[in-house]
C-alpha cells in the first residue's frame, strides 16, 4: 500500500457522498494514507463499484479497511447507527469528510427548489456532524471538513437556492469551529470552483476542463485539513480556484 506524506494509519474516517464525483478520489486518498474508511452511500450499486475500483486498498476479510453503510446522511438515526458500527469495528472515529450535496438552479422566488437544495446541501452536512461529534467529544479529538462552493461568496442569476445553501455551510462551519475549538476538534470548509468530472464535462461541453479543479487537488486539501498537522486551522473557508 502506498503511503502519502500525511499519516492516517491509526485514524478512522467517515465520508458522506463517497460515491459522488469527488468521493472516489477522497476515499482512495484516505486509504492510501493508511486510514480505515466508512462511507455513507444511498446507491448500493455505486458503492459496490467503488469497492471494486479500490481493489486491495479496501482490505480483506482479516482487515476490512472499507465499511459501506446504506444510509441517508440527512437521517440522524441512520448516522447514529453508522457511528456505532464504526466504533465497534475500529474503536474510534477521528474524521468526518462531508462530501454530500448537489447543484441545482432556480429563481430567487422558487421556494420549492430552495427548500430542496437546502435539504440536499445543508442537512446532509449538519446531521452527520451531529452524530460524529459524540465520539469526537468523548475523546477530545476530531476533524470535520465540509464541501461548500465558491458560489457561497456571491449569488447570481438562477442560483439563489444553491448559493444560500453553500453559504449556510460556511456560516455553520464557523459556528461549529467556535464551539469546539477548546475540545480538540476542528471544523473547516473548502470552496471549489467547477470540479473536473464527467457530469460537468457533459453539462459544459464548451468549457476547458484543464482550468477546473481536479478531484485529486480537492482530496489533497481535505486530507490536510483533517490531519493532525492541521490542528491550528479551524473555522476556515478555503477557496480552490484552480486555473480559473
Amino acid at each position: 500500500m502506498r503511503r502519502t506524506a500525511l499519516d492516517f494509519e491509526r485514524r478512522s474516517v467517515v465520508v458522506s457522498g463517497a460515491t459522488g464525483n469527488l468521493g472516489h478520489a477522497v476515499v482512495r486518498a484516505y486509504l492510501e494514507a493508511g486510514a480505515h474508511v466508512a462511507i455513507v452511500a444511498r446507491d448500493a450499486a455505486k458503492a459496490s463499484a467503488l469497492r471494486d475500483d479500490l481493489g486491495a486498498l479496501a482490505g480483506g476479510a482479516d482487515d476490512a479497511r472499507l465499511l459501506i453503510a446504506d444510509a441517508d446522511p440527512a437521517d440522524r438515526a441512520a448516522m447514529d447507527a453508522l457511528v456505532e458500527r464504526v466504533l465497534r469495528a475500529w474503536g474510534r472515529l477521528d474524521v468526518l469528510a462531508n462530501l454530500a450535496g448537489g447543484f441545482g438552479t432556480g429563481a430567487a422566488d422558487d421556494i420549492t427548489t430552495i427548500r430542496a437544495l437546502w435539504q440536499r446541501n445543508v442537512e446532509t452536512v449538519v446531521v452527520p456532524a451531529a452524530a460524529c461529534l459524540v465520539p469526537m467529544r468523548a475523546r477530545a479529538y476530531g476533524r470535520i471538513v465540509s464541501v461548500s462552493a465558491m458560489t457561497a461568496l456571491k449569488g447570481g442569476r438562477n442560483n439563489a437556492g444553491y448559493a444560500m445553501a453553500k453559504s449556510a455551510v460556511v456560516r455553520w462551519t464557523e459556528a461549529l469551529a467556535a464551539e469546539t475549538k477548546d475540545q480538540g476538534i476542528t471544523a473547516n470548509a473548502i470552496l471549489p470552483t467547477s470540479i473536473d468530472h464527467p457530469v460537468n464535462r457533459a453539462n459544459m461541453p464548451k468549457a476547458d476542463p484543464k482550468n477546473w479543479v481536479q478531484p485529486a487537488e480537492a482530496a489533497a486539501l481535505i486530507l490536510f485539513l483533517t490531519s493532525a498537522e492541521a490542528s491550528g486551522i479551524t473555522g476556515a473557508a478555503i477557496p480552490i480556484n484552480a486555473r480559473t
